[in-house]
């Protein structure tokens, strides 16, 4: 499976979910592939989804670049659509991504979020760059953690747990009864998750859920979309939801 993550208009990256071509570079007017010196990732494959940002420097402009990352070396790397390597930091350990799936969280200010290792969240600033959010007392699944403002949303086998990192108060919310979290997203109330029994629900930064929907069909991905609304995809449907963040509504 080839994920292609645009870096620039002219220039399309791809990496392979499966390792057998960690990245390469692809000219989008004629196709063809573009030089490449892939030194700086030997051993980092399998790759993670590349994840476009704009790269910005303190005191220096904004460019366009990726994230780079593999399961097999602990570094994040941000390289240019040039290919060239503009920066890297080590990590605890690699980052944690699914097979075939995205690794990172957007928060609504810019950081990315993503998972070094079962326990350690953290997050890469366009302008800070890398640092720790959060050490968990548990293993993580490999989920996007998500972010907005100072709380946290992270997926445990247990259930999901929501973390006020001003305060350091943790709220664990379980047991849950729709099965494991198949995606998650951000939206006006919360984090809403998408569960392998077809449910919905949206938990906000108290650990209440909320505005609870039922599908037939089990979601893989979950999509913001203009005015409020969400693209709830899976294998063979696609359905846009008007997601309410207002009534409290129990988890069974």
């Amino acid at each position: 499976m080839t994920t292609p993550n645009v870096a620039k208009r002219s220039k399309l990256d791809l990496a392979n979910a499966l390792g057998y071509h960690p990245l390469i570079r692809v000219a989008l007017a004629n196709g063809k592939c573009l030089p490449f010196d892939g030194a700086a990732f030997a051993g980092a494959d399998p790759l993670a989804w590349p994840k476009p940002v704009r790269w910005r420097p303190e005191h220096d402009c904004a460019a366009d670049a990726v994230l780079v990352a593999g399961a097999g070396l602990p570094k994040l790397l941000v390289m240019a659509a040039s290919g060239a390597v503009l920066r890297e930091w080590s990590l605890p350990a690699p980052v944690v991504f699914p097979d075939g799936d995205g690794s990172y969280g957007v928060s609504i200010d810019g950081r990315v979020t993503f998972l070094s290792g079962r326990r350690t969240v953290m997050a890469f600033h366009p302008v800070r760059g890398v640092q720790v959010l959060w050490h968990h007392e548990r293993d993580l699944r490999p989920q996007s953690p998500i972010l907005h403002g100072d709380t946290l949303w992270l997926v445990e086998d247990a259930g999901i747990t929501v973390i006020d990192l001003s305060q350091g108060v943790v709220t664990e919310v379980r047991p849950l009864p729709h099965g494991a979290v198949c995606a998650a997203a951000l939206v006006s109330g919360g984090v809403l998750f998408a569960f392998t029994d077809g449910s919905l629900v949206t938990i906000d930064r108290a650990g209440n859920a909320r505005a609870r929907i039922w599908l037939s069909a089990r979601i893989d991905r979950l999509v913001p979309a203009d005015n409020g609304l969400m693209h709830a995809i899976g294998e063979g449907h696609l359905v846009t939801l008007d997601i309410p963040a207002t009534a409290t509504v129990p988890l069974f």
